[in-house]
């Protein structure tokens, strides 16, 4: 099965986000409404986003890390698809976010940005819990200091252990995709500023996934 290509929705106005998911439409399998877009417009964006694009799937990347059963249920009222719990929360949080999904039909994504290290323990709950989808992502802050995805994913734990339906995130672009695909066999493929900041986007866009299409796992 080929990956799935989002598109994410982060550090944009309302009136931007909106254009980008009508007009890229076509290109993409998820829309994903990011955290600096919930913080800046509140979980109706997410309302707003999943009337525009019908069918499509909606990722709100909450990154929960407390009140998981409570949160996770705003955020599927709100209209999301799928939701993220951030690896490190408690496991109670994150079991509480998995039981609301599987009563809602929703996915679930535990985002390891906040967990590189090899810690047995919060390995085992993860693996419990069982994520429809685990995201290996690079904080955007990290990519701006001049982190290599691939070089920081070496670190975790998670890509060493597989098993996981894997999401891949974080300063991704049509350069560097290519080896991530290689390494990773990603699930899905996250892909943000290289698309919404530049430019020609639907370029961008359809670049992206002529690589996803034309991958051989």
């Amino acid at each position: 099965m080929k990956p799935r290509f989002q598109l994410a929705l982060d550090i944009v106005t309302r009136e931007k986000a909106k254009q980008l998911a009508s007009s890229l439409l076509d290109y993409v399998d998820i829309i994903e409404v990011g955290t600096p877009l919930i913080l800046r417009y509140g979980l109706s964006i997410v309302t707003e986003i999943k009337s525009l694009v019908g069918e499509k799937k909606v990722f709100a990347d909450t990154k929960i890390v407390d009140a998981g059963g409570w949160e996770t249920e705003e955020s599927l009222r709100s209209g999301a698809d799928m939701v993220s719990v951030l690896a490190g929360a408690s496991f109670f949080t994150l079991q509480e976010a998995k039981e609301v999904c599987q009563e809602r039909g929703a996915q679930l994504v535990v985002d390891t940005i906040d967990f590189f290290f090899p810690c047995p323990e919060k390995m085992k709950e993860i693996r419990e819990v069982n994520p429809d989808f685990l995201s290996l992502h690079l904080a955007s802050d990290a990519f701006q200091k001049g982190e290599s995805w691939l070089e920081v994913m070496e670190k975790s734990p998670f890509l060493r252990e597989g098993g996981y339906s894997f999401m891949v995130a974080g300063g991704i672009s049509a350069v560097s995709l290519p080896q991530i695909m290689k390494e990773v066999s990603p699930a899905v493929v996250v892909v943000g500023s290289a698309i919404t900041n530049s430019p020609h986007p639907e370029e961008e866009a359809r670049e992206i996934r002529r690589i996803i299409d034309e991958f051989e796992f």
